[in-house]
């Protein structure tokens, strides 16, 4: 196929003019980049604007690959980038085709208005015209960011730069591999099953690419979940996606048996990357859900959050810790479950321990873990058991602490652990055994 030079000089679209980041262990670097907003502290697609944008005397180059984060507004075609020669035409891409003198190349048709992350590699002899005049964007269609790199990326290293914008827009690339700037899988959708491809999206501190994404969500419809951390060591990644069911209840026997409580159909994934020891807010918009949408309780593998927030609009959950590396979430409902969170420690870490399905019921030892969360002190009080053991361990089951007394029926310990991390007091009575989960922000 014949290339016109004017495209090439598309390429150049992405002039703008930060370079995105030094080359480091084997990240490409762009020759131009514009970008929406600085910095990647912004939620996704929120930054993108409308309106076009005018960069003189861009060069021209032979050989180019292209990638440009857009959202079309309407149906119609729109103009993401159009170049001028001057006295020569001007030529345009569009969200439809390449428009090339009297030829056009079509590429796609994104009638749907969903964001997407647009690649064009291209080979093309090379000009006598130096520079030209590039126009970026028009008013129905929204841009991100524009990257040219003057030469043609490998497969490889392509992905580690989609991989990147899609985290920072919450752009789903497919059921494909994510990969850091290091080359790292962050994402495989067919490691646990490959059901859970649908809007993948996540937070990551990235030193090889310069992502530093703490907050995140899928743009993709039917996006409804809000994740957000405090902060991450570099290296740190947390992608997940949905199985695309239904957003209805069902029962949760497979996570509950015996309780008759209910759960989303639609279950999330996570796979971490790096530091484990990270604790999350997760936001569900509930509009889309059976309403009324109260009792409402996050399921996280086995264990139970009830939520800091709840508005018209959706439900918060802070403080939450995913146990693995591939921890399942959904929500769930059901007056048993809500009494379950008291027995799991997530709501003041208050546990009854006796004869009841669910820990509350007979003759009962109580034991109480507070302030949960802290920021480093903690009191345990037990009564109702002449004997008490405790061992406190980390995410990773490294014994921290641990106490024992016996003798009369209330007993009280105190200590402190660093902040930051998650614990877990697994605490022998007379009456059984039990385990507090214990945050320290």
């Amino acid at each position: 196929m014949k290339h016109n030079p004017s495209l090439l000089v598309a390429a150049l679209l992405l002039l703008s003019a930060t370079a995105w980041g030094q080359t480091r262990g084997g990240m490409p670097r762009a020759a131009f980049e514009w970008r929406c907003a600085e910095g990647d502290s912004q939620l996704n697609f929120n930054a993108a604007a409308t309106g076009e944008r005018v960069f003189d005397s861009v060069p021209v180059f032979g050989e180019y690959t292209l990638v440009a984060v857009y959202q079309p507004l309407s149906d119609s075609e729109s103009a993401v980038w159009r170049l001028d020669y001057g006295d020569s035409a001007a030529q345009a891409l569009t969200t439809r085709r390449i428009l090339a003198g009297a030829t056009a190349i079509r590429y796609g048709d994104y009638a749907d208005r969903r964001p997407v992350i647009h690649t064009l590699r291209q080979s093309a002899p090379e000009t006598d015209t130096p520079a030209v005049r590039l126009m970026l964007g028009d008013s129905n269609i929204k841009v991100a960011e524009v990257l040219y790199y003057d030469r043609r990326l490998g497969a490889a290293a392509l992905r580690r730069v989609q991989s990147a914008l899609a985290l920072r827009y919450g752009v789903t690339l497919g059921p494909v591999d994510y990969l850091a700037g290091d080359g790292t899988r962050i994402w495989c959708p067919g490691r646990d099953s490959a059901l859970f491809h649908h809007r993948v999206t996540g937070v990551g501190v990235d030193t090889v690419s310069g992502l530093r994404q703490l907050a995140s969500r899928s743009e993709m419809e039917g996006g409804m979940v809000t994740l957000r951390a405090d902060s991450l060591a570099p290296g740190t990644f947390l992608v997940f996606g949905d199985n695309d069911a239904p957003l209805a209840f069902e029962a949760a026997a497979d996570l509950f048996p015996g309780l008759g409580c209910e759960a989303l159909a639609r279950r999330w994934r996570v796979q971490a990357t790096g530091e484990m020891e990270n604790l999350y807010t997760l936001t569900f918009d509930t509009r889309d859900l059976p309403q009324p949408a109260d009792s409402l309780v996050l399921l996280v593998d086995y264990d139970v959050y009830r939520p800091a927030a709840v508005t018209a609009e959706g439900v918060r959950f802070d403080h939450v810790f995913f146990p693995t590396d591939s921890s399942l979430f959904t929500l769930g409902r059901g007056a048993a479950l809500w009494q379950t969170v008291g027995s799991r420690g997530h709501a003041g870490g208050q546990a009854a321990m006796g004869d009841g399905a669910d820990g509350t019921g007979g003759a009962e030892t109580r034991l109480s873990l507070y302030p949960n969360p802290t920021t480093g002190s903690y009191t345990l009080e037990v009564t109702g058991s002449e004997r008490v053991e405790v061992t406190i361990h980390d995410v990773r089951g490294r014994v921290v602490a641990s106490f024992s007394e016996s003798g009369g029926d209330s007993h009280r310990f105190e200590g402190s652990l660093p902040s930051g991390n998650a614990y877990y007091a697994t605490v022998t009575t007379d009456d059984g055994t039990r385990t507090l989960k214990l945050v320290v922000k």
